[in-house]
């Protein structure tokens, strides 16, 4: 029942984006994210991604410290 939901409100706010004639352009990349992280929460931990937000953020962070930490590792051989 909470995919509905959030499908439902995925599509009120394209709704609430449209112009006068009806048509609009839109990158729907970030909603997709958003769904499909706020879909991830709820079934993972039972919360919303509103509630989780710092979460994602902290693993966000750290994925981006990790390739950093990666990239200076000197490898014999790689470069």
């Amino acid at each position: 029942m909470f995919k509905a939901y959030n499908c439902d409100d995925l599509i009120s706010k394209w709704e609430g984006m449209y112009s006068s004639d009806g048509s609009s352009e839109t990158d729907i990349w970030p909603f997709f994210k958003n769904l499909a992280s706020d879909v991830i929460s709820r079934t993972t931990f039972g919360s919303s991604y509103e509630e989780g937000r710092r979460i994602f953020q902290l693993l966000k962070e750290q994925n981006e410290l990790t390739l950093q930490t990666l990239l200076k590792v000197n490898i014999p051989g790689w470069r």
